[in-house]
């Protein structure tokens, strides 16, 4: 069985994929006293009382979604209490270890006769117990098809982790091995965790990729790295492309103040087109000016701030116009001292 689970673990056929639970596996006990049935036991506590509180939890695990209701959760809190308290406090000797060959069926029978027997197993002891901790699970977990209504408040949630150390505490008590059994369930319910989250991602396959096998054959490869030659008037970086890039101007700061690497227009030269859209004989109509653009403009005003700062200073003297108009004038200045300055016709 186990060798068929890991040949199939990212099959998703076989998967309860929406969470649904199995609402047909009621479990069947006495809700009447049978007066031939005595207890025998020296505790009162064991009781037809606690042989219906006992087995009316199973309800809550074939159906965790009633829970919402605070009724229900009242319930559900007060039985819980109540097996654990009489868990605790009615001690006994344990039973002997399951032999791997012996048959060992999940379902209890719900006799009220067995109850004080039952009390003495500790394999029922276990059955309940871990029941209860899987539903904590559930209640707790990020489950993706889970109501939303069932939302725990910091008070039941305080509640559930101080019930799951109890629990513990109970089954590492609890003979024969009870430290190696909660070791056991705790990694268990971990495993079962990792299987919910699973599928809350949609069931992504389990199986690597050819790549993800040679990331992880090459994760511990050591590369071997040549070390630069920095004597050298030339670069050698392993790489035909960076050689030639790098081999352009050995001197960095030479190369960062080559005049061919200014890429800042020329006052005029950016303006031109606007200049001549400005012209009152351009024939171009207002709705299509460069000042128009917010874009334009933006690069205008970064230009003007680190060629022509003077220009400022028609902004400042002229605040009750837009932006707009402000380098529009700007813009007309500029056209007039360009072609004052070269002996060009001005108007």
């Amino acid at each position: 069985k186990q060798r068929y689970q890991r040949r199939v673990r990212g099959e998703r056929s076989g998967l309860n994929l929406q969470s649904h639970f199995n609402l047909e596996n009621l479990t069947e006990f006495s809700s009447t006293h049978d007066e031939d049935v005595s207890m025998e036991t020296d505790s009162k506590e064991i009781s037809f009382l606690f042989y219906k509180t006992l087995w009316s939890i199973q309800d809550y695990f074939r159906n965790p979604n009633q829970i919402s209701n605070d009724a229900n959760w009242k319930k559900m809190e007060d039985t819980v209490n109540e097996i654990c308290r009489i868990f605790e406090n009615y001690k006994h000797e344990g039973s002997e270890q399951v032999s791997k060959d012996e048959a060992y069926f999940a379902k209890f029978l719900t006799s009220e006769r067995l109850l004080t027997l039952q009390i003495l197993d500790s394999n029922f002891r276990r059955h309940i117990l871990v029941q209860i901790l899987t539903l904590f699970q559930y209640l707790t977990g990020d489950i993706k098809f889970k109501p939303n209504k069932l939302v725990l408040s910091e008070p039941r949630k305080f509640w559930i982790r101080d019930t799951t150390n109890n629990i513990y505490s109970i089954l590492t008590e609890t003979p024969p091995d009870g430290a190696a059994f909660v070791k056991h369930i705790k990694s268990v319910l971990k495993y079962e965790n990792k299987w919910s989250r699973w599928k809350n991602e949609g069931c992504p396959s389990l199986t690597k990729s050819a790549v993800d096998k040679m990331k992880q054959q090459q994760k511990g490869v050591r590369r071997t790295v040549r070390p630069m030659d920095f004597t050298s008037e030339k670069y050698d970086l392993g790489n035909t492309t960076l050689n030639d890039l790098w081999n352009i101007c050995p001197d960095n700061l030479a190369a960062c103040q080559d005049s061919n690497r200014n890429f800042t227009p020329e006052t005029y030269k950016f303006f031109e087109e606007c200049i001549e859209q400005l012209e009152p004989d351009s024939g171009v109509e207002k709705q299509y000016y460069l000042t128009n653009d917010t874009a334009f403009v933006w690069r205008s005003l970064r230009l003007l701030a680190q060629q022509s700062i003077p220009y400022f200073q028609h902004i400042q003297n002229t605040k009750n116009l837009t932006l707009t108009d402000n380098l529009q004038n700007i813009v007309t200045i500029i056209g007039k001292e360009y072609k004052k300055d070269n002996g060009m016709e001005c108007n």
